[in-house]
């Protein structure tokens, strides 16, 4: 039944972004013309598409426990009664790799990264910016994401196959399903490796896997991670808005990689520890 329920889950998150985007990747394959209109609804789309893992999650808890199974649901999601260590790890690592991506870029001279990806033609200081921004992160942006990924489709994965690897296959899963999006004209993940943002999501979500359950299974833990980690990348970009060379991103997803390495093996070894412990 577990496993049935996860591949319902990927169907149905996959389904609702896909069928979403299709109108925006057909102009790729030269069916039609991307025309201003289209061109001027993508960002709204990306952001209702964004939903899918939420909606996903919302219908199969529905449909196996009804009202009040949606209200659990919600209730576990929205748990804040956490040990405030976890909110600082949280935004320290989310924070952290993209800052220090950053600046190892430029500090080795391989690039030289913008100060911030706030447009020019915004006269407004970025700190006055990011507030909102972050608002929109966490409601709009990416973070409601993570009431799929890890407050549906993590526990099921990892108790099939393991932390390590569940969320690694979450994390792939995750990558993927933006997959369509480098085929949508002008649209900023072209500018970007698809191979190094796959390294990004299964790192990336090995760390937010770990943290979860380091929490307690918290699920608000996720959020702000994710949500904070999108907000990172204008404040401290590890890439330009362009078609050009991006050292800078490999650079962040190298960083991703070896970040999710040393905690996996840490925490492998925390577990041995508390086993060999309980055993004597």
């Amino acid at each position: 039944m577990k496993n049935k329920k996860i591949v319902n889950f990927f169907i149905i998150t996959y389904a609702w972004a896909w069928i979403l985007w299709l109108p925006f990747i057909l102009p790729s394959f030269g069916l039609y013309e991307m025309t201003e209109t289209l061109q001027g609804l993508v960002t709204l789309v990306l952001m209702i598409a964004a939903f899918g893992p939420l909606a996903a999650a919302l219908i199969l808890t529905y449909r196996d426990g009804g009202t009040k199974a949606v209200k659990a649901y919600f209730k576990r999601c929205f748990n804040f009664r956490i040990k405030p260590i976890y909110y600082v790890i949280a935004v320290i690592f989310a924070l952290g790799i993209t800052a220090i991506a950053h600046y190892l870029t430029n500090f080795l001279g391989i690039d030289t990264l913008p100060n911030s990806l706030v447009p020019a033609e915004i006269a407004i200081p970025i700190y006055l910016l990011v507030v909102p921004y972050m608002i929109m992160m966490f409601l709009v942006g990416g973070g409601q994401e993570e009431f799929g990924w890890r407050g549906y489709a993590q526990d099921p994965l990892q108790d099939r196959f393991g932390i390590i690897k569940g969320s690694l296959i979450l994390g792939l899963l995750w990558g993927l399903w933006h997959a369509p999006l480098w085929l949508i004209p002008n649209e900023g993940h072209s500018y970007y490796s698809l191979i190094a943002f796959l390294i990004f999501t299964t790192s990336w979500s090995v760390v937010i896997g770990i943290i979860y359950n380091l929490s307690g299974k918290k699920v608000v833990i996720p959020w702000i991670m994710h949500a904070i980690s999108n907000l990172s990348v204008p404040l401290f970009p590890v890439l330009f808005l362009a078609d050009v060379p991006q050292p800078g991103y490999w650079i962040w997803a190298g960083l991703n990689a070896i970040t999710a390495i040393i905690l996996a093996f840490w925490y492998q070894n925390k577990k041995k520890n508390v086993l060999i412990e309980a055993a004597t």
